[in-house]
């Protein structure tokens, strides 16, 4: 669901990367991709160790992405990676990290927020079936 949600706002996002850094659209796709892998992966690695509670605050929209753990691990991870697989100069990434990182957090937050996504929408998908099973009616 979390992947669904942020594959959708893909466009947005690339559009945005594209006029407010100057990124030419590859690069502005592939910056769009790999946020949405960054947020993902933290997602999955926070999701499995049970370490969900500041993360569930987050992705309702009840905690700001800037004031949380997670998101600032997530954006750290994220201007490695722009600057190491797509060669993009450290300064730029150190912009663009926080931009979209949060960008997509609000994102998910809005709609969480609006009620339109439960805790199962925004953790099931990520624990995969073996823990989301072993911790029954908890996302219900």
């Amino acid at each position: 669901m979390i992947e669904n949600l942020i594959n959708n706002l893909k466009g947005q996002l690339t559009g945005e990367l594209q006029s407010k850094f100057n990124l030419e659209p590859e690069k502005a796709n592939q910056s769009a991709d790999m946020a949405k892998d960054s947020v993902v992966n933290e997602l999955r690695q926070r999701a499995g160790s049970g370490d969900t509670g500041g993360l569930l605050d987050v992705l309702k929209g009840n905690k700001a992405p800037a004031d949380s753990s997670a998101t600032n691990s997530i954006i750290n991870k994220y201007v490695g990676d722009l600057t190491t697989k797509l060669g993009i100069p450290q300064n730029i990434a150190n912009q663009i990290a926080p931009f979209a990182i949060n960008f997509i957090m609000q994102k998910i937050g809005g709609q969480a927020g609006a009620g339109n996504l439960k805790d199962s929408d925004l953790l099931g998908g990520l624990m995969g079936g073996g823990l989301k099973d072993k911790l029954g009616g908890l996302f219900k």
